[in-house]
């Protein structure tokens, strides 16, 4: 191995372990009502920086007449396969909204379609033969960040040390936006407060201010 090759190895492996040893941002975003989870929570540098965005490969499954798991969240550019594990048709469709629209037919279990989400936003994801069935798909270019559970937790890993835009979006919940300072190591706590109203767009390449 020449001393270039050592070189770049060396940078990348320096790169992989000061993300894996940064730090962990987590806490608890409280829903106004019941039955309201999946809370996609991110964070946007307060200064440029230039970023890796790798595309993902992701699932989402069919199952039980339910998108399983309802909301994910994913870097642009990457693809989510949808499955149908039911033993009935399912569909996959998004309707031709400012983010753009897709049809992957209607298919039967087992079988699996998949579809490239290129641009910024929450894709609603539905099925022609199971109106009930709603999912989102929410694309931020950002490499933080997590969707709560059940339960409201939520968890952000790796987080490289600077000062951040904490933001979140729920389809029912007005957005909301904390400046937090993320130290070099160890984990910073951010609990929420979430409210009924209108989200703003997922969006993390503006500037704009904290509110």
């Amino acid at each position: 191995m020449n001393h270039r090759v050592l070189a770049v190895c060396a940078v990348a492996w320096a790169q992989a372990t000061a993300h894996a040893q940064g730090s962990t941002i987590h806490g608890e975003a409280t829903v106004p009502a019941a039955g309201i989870s999946g809370v996609v929570v991110y964070l946007v540098p307060t200064a440029p920086a230039a970023v890796a965005l790798p595309p993902l490969t992701v699932q989402m499954d069919q199952r039980d007449l339910r998108f399983v798991p309802q909301v994910i969240a994913i870097t642009p550019g990457s693809t989510v396969s949808f499955s149908n594990s039911d033993a009935i048709m399912h569909n996959v469709f998004s309707p031709r909204r400012s983010t753009g629209g897709f049809d992957l037919g209607t298919y039967p279990k087992t079988e699996r379609r998949s579809f490239t989400f290129r641009e910024e936003g929450a894709h609603v994801i539905l099925c022609h033969v199971h109106p009930e069935m709603v999912a989102y798909v929410v694309a931020v270019a950002s490499p933080y960040r997590a969707v709560s559970d059940a339960a409201g937790k939520f968890r952000i890993e790796g987080v490289a040390a600077g000062t951040y835009r904490l933001r979140t979006w729920h389809r029912r919940l007005r957005t909301i936006e904390r400046l937090v300072v993320v130290p070099a190591s160890g984990d910073v706590h951010v609990d929420l407060s979430l409210a009924l109203g209108s989200p703003s767009p997922p969006r993390a390449t503006d500037r704009s201010h904290p509110r």
